[in-house]
C-alpha cells in the first residue's frame, strides 16, 4: 500500500509542480510632465518604432497602432514563446504572429501624466485541413518594456545621441590615401 502511494504522488509530481509561465506587464509609469508633453513624446516614440497609428483619441488620452507582424515562417512558435502565452491548445503550426500598441496617458494633476502600454497580440494558426485562424496572445511584457522604456528615455532626456558616422573603434571616417602608381616594366 505504501509503495502504491509513493509511486502515485511519484507520477503525479511534475504534473503538481509544473508552472504556468506568468505574465510580467509593467505598471503605469507615472512622470512630471504636462500631458501636452507626454502626448507628443509617446507618438513620437510609437511612429520611431515604425507603428502606424490606427486610432489617435487626444481627450480620451488613447493612442493604438495597426497590427504589426514581428514574426513569419518555421520559428515562429519558438519566437511567440519568448513574448507570449498560448493559452489555446493548436493541433496545427503556427505561421505568424503580429501584435498592436494601445497607450494610455492619462492626467494625474497639472504637471503629473499617467502613462500605460498594453499589447493584443495574436499568432495565425494553420490545422491540418489547412484552415487558418487568429488565436489571441497573453503578452509577457516584452513589448510594453520596450515602449515604456523608449518613452522614459526621450521624456526624462537620456536618450542615446547618435553621433554622425563612426568608423573602426569610434574615429572618424578617413579617406583611403591614392595609391602611388610604380612604373611598370616591360614584360619579357
Amino acid at each position: 500500500m505504501r509503495t502504491m502511494l509513493v509511486s502515485i504522488a511519484l507520477l503525479l509530481a511534475p504534473t503538481l509542480s509544473a508552472q504556468t509561465p506568468r505574465t510580467d506587464l509593467p505598471d503605469p509609469v507615472k512622470f512630471v510632465a504636462k500631458f501636452d508633453i507626454v502626448w507628443k513624446v509617446a507618438r513620437s516614440v510609437l511612429e520611431d518604432m515604425d507603428f502606424s497609428i490606427q486610432l489617435e483619441d487626444r481627450s480620451g488620452g488613447k493612442i493604438l497602432t495597426k497590427p504589426v507582424e514581428f514574426i513569419t515562417g518555421s520559428l515562429t512558435s519558438t519566437e511567440v514563446d519568448k513574448v507570449a502565452v498560448k493559452r489555446d491548445t493548436v493541433t496545427g503550426q503556427w505561421m505568424k504572429a503580429r501584435y498592436s500598441a494601445e497607450v494610455l496617458v492619462e492626467i494625474v494633476s497639472a504637471t503629473e501624466t499617467m502613462v500605460t502600454v498594453r499589447t493584443r497580440m495574436e499568432g495565425l494558426s494553420r490545422d491540418l485541413d489547412s484552415t487558418e485562424k487568429w488565436v489571441p496572445l497573453e503578452s509577457v511584457g516584452v513589448f510594453e518594456k520596450r515602449i515604456l522604456g523608449k518613452i522614459s528615455l526621450k521624456l526624462l532626456g537620456n536618450e542615446p545621441q547618435l553621433d554622425g558616422k563612426k568608423g573602426f573603434w569610434d574615429k572618424s571616417p578617413q579617406p583611403v590615401p591614392p595609391r602611388s602608381q610604380k612604373p611598370t616594366s616591360p614584360p619579357f
